[in-house]
């Protein structure tokens, strides 16, 4: 890595080894990278990934129950029928949504908070290495008492276990 004097957006002197500076949260050599995400945006996110599946699969039960109901309970199989495979048309739709998702470098959470998952080199995180780090690599972080998540509060670069595991950094789109 260049020796960066000054950052080009708030002209501070940044630290020794650090790629991001430390108040505006912008890239030192390419600022069109972005800025890293604060904490409490990512935080939103992963909330936001772990909700939005929930109300997914409530709402796939409510409207299975309301076809059943509708259809005269229980003793009608088409009305039954008809619900579930609407409901597992939604539950595909969305796994396939958050695929596509994965391969551009996010996450639906993330997406909708407009942030995404650059590699260390700056290149958008694909979707190997997004896969690495939201089942293989958030599942370290949260192993130990989820120290690893409570490291992106400590790391002068906000980067948690699974970031580190996959050198990723994650930045407002």
């Amino acid at each position: 890595m260049d020796h960066v004097t000054s950052c080009r957006s708030c002209n501070i002197e940044p630290g020794p080894g650090t790629r991001w500076c430390p108040l505006c949260r912008g890239h030192l050599t390419e600022p069109a990278l972005g800025r890293l995400a604060p904490p409490l945006k990512r935080l939103g996110a992963y909330i936001l990934d772990i909700l939005i599946p929930v109300g997914v699969g409530v709402f796939m039960l409510s409207f299975a129950f309301a076809g059943s109901v509708a259809a005269g309970g229980p003793s009608e199989p088409i009305g039954n029928t008809v619900a579930i495979l609407i409901s597992f048309g939604i539950l595909i739709a969305y796994a396939i949504l958050a695929l596509v998702l994965f391969a551009r470098g996010t996450t639906p959470g993330k997406h909708l908070l407009h942030m995404r998952v650059i590699k260390e080199n700056g290149a958008a995180a694909g979707f190997l290495t997004m896969l690495g780090r939201e089942w293989i690599g958030k599942w370290i972080s949260g192993m130990i008492f989820s120290l690893g998540y409570i490291w992106i509060l400590i790391d002068r670069e906000h980067q948690g276990w699974h970031d580190k595991l996959l050198a990723t950094y994650v930045v407002e789109a």
